[in-house]
């Protein structure tokens, strides 16, 4: 499996399978959400250049990436702690921006998120998502919720935070600051 992923991601690179990362909500380009800019790279799982925004705890705290790329069947999503963190729980959503579950203020809604996992304080963990959540060639959003813990050298916990993959809040007039970030799939 690795040796096919690894010549695909070099057929990607001597052809240059190249995505742009565009809002879907918008017609212009997006290279940046909020204050964190999209970093892209040639190391996802597929071949494409992935997205990758900042795992955001507690509103501010960098707790590390996601990073989401994808094959012809299936979006990879990766949570990945920065040192000191670990994860408890994830919940992501990946589709369509106007599909993400709220409640009946608009706020996001993760238990409603179809997929979700608890975890025992590990460091990454990866999604595969059919590509049908986003077709290749097209845009969506992707909704990366996590609960992560800091601990400490001795491995005690110093805080516990809610944790989003950085970018536009999803309920837009207040609420609380759940947020998504646009993912436009490539095409292989």
């Amino acid at each position: 499996m690795r040796k096919s992923l690894l010549i695909i991601a070099l057929a990607c690179a001597f052809f240059s399978c190249k995505k742009e990362s565009t809002d879907p909500s918008s017609t212009a380009a997006q290279t940046t959400t909020g204050d964190n800019p999209i970093v892209t790279g040639r190391t996802g799982s597929g071949g494409c250049d992935p997205t990758q925004v900042t795992l955001v705890a507690g509103q501010t705290i960098n707790s590390g990436t996601v990073s989401v790329t994808n094959d012809a069947d299936y979006i990879y999503v990766t949570y990945t702690t920065a040192p000191g963190w670990v994860l408890t729980q994830t919940h992501l959503y990946v589709g369509d921006c106007a599909l993400i579950p709220v409640n009946g203020p608009g706020n996001p809604n993760p238990g409603h998120f179809p997929y979700s996992a608890t975890h025992n304080n590990i460091t990454e963990y990866t999604y595969q998502v059919p590509i049908s959540a986003i077709s290749a060639g097209n845009c969506g959003c992707i909704a990366a919720h996590a609960v992560v813990v800091q601990l400490n050298a001795s491995g005690q916990v110093i805080q516990t935070q809610t944790g989003w993959g950085n970018g536009t809040r999803i309920n837009p007039n207040g609420g609380n600051w759940g947020m998504k970030f646009p993912y436009c799939s490539c095409t292989l």
